[in-house]
């Protein structure tokens, strides 16, 4: 499976802002959207930074690396198992 099949979507705080994460359907039961918010690599400190002070959340930031959903990797692996939810990783657009 491919991370396009999961209907992904970009997100942003503000217009113009840093590109901060994306959701998509659940691998597991194809309903509820899972998402994570990220940092590019090599811009992690201003990014991470960034994140925080308009989430206001101190929640896990994802590394990403690729420039759209067929090529993004996240790292590490996204677990969302606690509520019933898949636990995998998006590696170069795959699902695994």
């Amino acid at each position: 499976m491919t991370l396009p099949e999961l209907e992904p979507c970009w997100w942003w705080f503000e217009s113009g802002g840093p590109r901060v994460g994306l959701t998509f359907l659940c691998p597991h039961c194809k309903t509820v959207r899972l998402g994570v918010a990220f940092h590019h690599a090599g811009h992690e400190a201003i990014e991470d930074q960034y994140i925080k002070a308009h989430d206001g959340s101190n929640r896990f930031i994802w590394t990403e690396d690729g420039n759209d959903f067929a090529t993004v990797t996240l790292s590490p692996s996204i677990d969302a198992s606690h509520s019933g939810h898949w636990h995998g990783s998006v590696i170069a657009g795959r699902i695994v």
